[in-house]
């Protein structure tokens, strides 16, 4: 019989990317887009982590991008350094250095981890919320181990064990709830409204 070579999907994957990326690299990236991008983990990644992404970025691990407009997804995470805009899924992690858009879902098994100005509309979910500068959230934030969102404005539902926020207009409900400005209602082991007339409540706690 004929000896056949077997071919590792995963590794002439990885050869391919791996040469594209340095194919681009020798180009100037500055300003350059790309509709598609993927990744199995930086540097191997088609296009180079200074392109522009307008469309999907698909990461079998995970990827790293300047810029993201469109549909994100990792089986693990990604990493966007600037700006991103759209629809987010991922296995573990979600981070972006830039100011963040999500349009209608932001999604990660671990943690949606944002450290500029950040607008979720629709739906942020994960283990663990951080939004660490000012932020608006419009829907639900929801987290089953803590929201960190000191910066942002809630409009709509925050849930977690431990929630906090700036302004909350609609509903807090966890073990333990901290607003600065709330106008509607905290449900929660203890809550806190700094600047309400019940700065601590326990079970319930409104102002409007």
């Amino acid at each position: 019989m004929k000896n056949q070579d077997h071919v590792n999907p995963i590794q002439s994957l990885a050869t391919g990317l791996f040469a594209l990326g340095i194919l681009f690299s020798s180009m100037s990236a500055q300003g350059a887009f790309s509709p598609v991008s993927l990744s199995i983990l930086p540097p191997i990644e088609f296009p180079p982590d200074d392109f522009t992404v307008t469309g999907v970025r698909a990461s079998l691990l995970w990827g790293k991008q300047r810029d993201i407009y469109g549909l994100d997804f990792g089986l693990l995470g990604n990493i966007t350094e600037l700006t991103f805009a759209g629809v987010a899924v991922s296995g573990m992690f979600n981070i972006t250095h830039g100011t963040t858009t999500a349009l209608g879902l932001q999604l990660a098994g671990l943690a949606n981890y944002n450290t500029n100005k950040t607008h979720v509309f629709g739906l942020q979910a994960a283990l663990l919320n951080i939004n660490e500068a000012e932020s608006a959230v419009v829907g639900v934030q929801l987290a089953p181990l803590a929201n960190l969102s000191a910066h942002t404005k809630v409009y709509g539902l925050q849930v977690s064990v431990y929630n906090k926020a700036e302004d909350v207009y609609g509903f807090q409900i966890g073990l333990v709830n901290f607003a600065d400005h709330l106008h509607g209602i905290q449900i929660g082991l203890l809550n806190f409204n700094s600047n309400g007339p019940f700065a601590v409540a326990p079970l319930l706690n409104a102002a409007f």
